[in-house]
């Protein structure tokens, strides 16, 4: 009887022990994904970005819209007999994710909502001019491709991780 109870409070301790490590680990992700969906950096602006703005002009993408957290380039391009909405979004925060990202374009009458290409999204951090460049392609039809001949949006979110940034469109 003696020996029953003694084991049976053991497998009672390791069924706590275990279900505390689970329920920690749970917690650790939890708190990773928060941590992993900080808020936006505010883009300080300095004169590299008229320098960053001119390289990425070169070849061939202007600047669409803007923000106080970063700026959005776009070009319609043709890649393997398909259209793409190739993207670069200059902006003071490194961007990640593994669930991809979705771009809302919108004025008063109409919504163009696009999910990225790729699902995997990671930032590159230029320490020399100390801001992330993000590229990030969205594959559109050929309707949508005319919608960026000319500005027909006023208003661009681009969403990650449950964050957002909401930036106005540029019009010449």
């Amino acid at each position: 009887m003696q020996i029953s109870l003694g084991l049976h409070f053991l497998f009672k301790l390791v069924f706590v022990v275990s279900c505390k490590l689970i329920y920690m680990g749970f917690f650790k992700k939890i708190k990773k994904a928060f941590e992993s969906s900080e808020s936006f950096n505010v883009m300080e602006r300095t004169d590299v970005d008229l320098q960053i703005e001119e390289n990425i002009k070169t070849v061939g993408i202007d600047k669409y819209a803007t923000s106080k957290y970063g700026d959005l380039y776009v070009r319609v391009n043709e890649l393997g007999g398909f259209l793409i909405l190739e993207t670069i979004i200059v902006s003071a925060t490194a961007l990640k994710s593994k669930k991809g990202s979705l771009l809302t374009f919108s004025n008063e009458n109409e919504v163009l909502k696009l999910a990225s290409d790729e699902h995997k999204i990671e930032s590159d951090f230029s320490k020399s001019v100390n801001k992330s460049i993000t590229k990030i392609d969205y594959n559109i039809t050929s309707k949508e491709a005319e919608y960026f001949k000319e500005p027909n949006y006023n208003e661009v979110r681009f969403t990650i991780n449950g964050n957002e940034i909401i930036s106005s469109v540029i019009t010449l």
